[in-house]
């Protein structure tokens, strides 16, 4: 369980760097415990921007106490296999096929297809075959990943 004032101290780190915090997970146990920060931006995510996010969440651990014993501090992107969360990221990643499962209450509830638009209120998915494309409402989404071209 990550304490709030942890994540907290975390999204400040990735902020002041110009990144966003996409999840933060502590696991293992005192003197192995494992902390993973997984860093987003909208101008890509370089070395650079990880070590310097490193650096502000280590110092920021440290000075908190958050985490007894020693511990080991991994700050990455969050992959392509991690759900999208917000509309920027959903903007990077126009022109790219998605994987896209509704929320429970919109009947047929997976889709796939090729992302055309994204807006403030949703996207449009172009599922291929020709089929007509689909908007769909963030509120509707469960969870959004892009699918892997290889």
């Amino acid at each position: 369980m990550v304490s709030q004032e942890l994540r907290s101290a975390v999204e400040r780190c990735a902020s002041s760097a110009s990144a966003h915090l996409i999840d933060l997970v502590v696991r293992g146990h005192k003197g192995k415990t494992v902390v993973e920060v997984f860093i987003d931006a909208e101008q890509g995510v370089t070395s650079d921007l990880c070590a310097e996010v490193s650096r502000g969440v280590a110092e920021a651990i440290d000075a908190g106490g958050w985490i007894q014993g020693s511990y080991r501090l991994d700050v990455s992107s969050p992959g392509i296999d991690r759900p999208l969360r917000y509309p920027w990221q959903f903007r990077k990643h126009v022109g790219r096929t998605l994987s896209v499962k509704l929320r429970e209450t919109m009947g047929d509830r997976n889709r796939t297809g090729r992302l055309v638009s994204v807006n403030d209120a949703g996207i449009v998915l172009e599922p291929g075959s020709g089929q007509p494309a689909e908007t769909i409402f963030f509120d509707a989404l469960a969870e959004a990943v892009v699918k892997s071209p290889w």
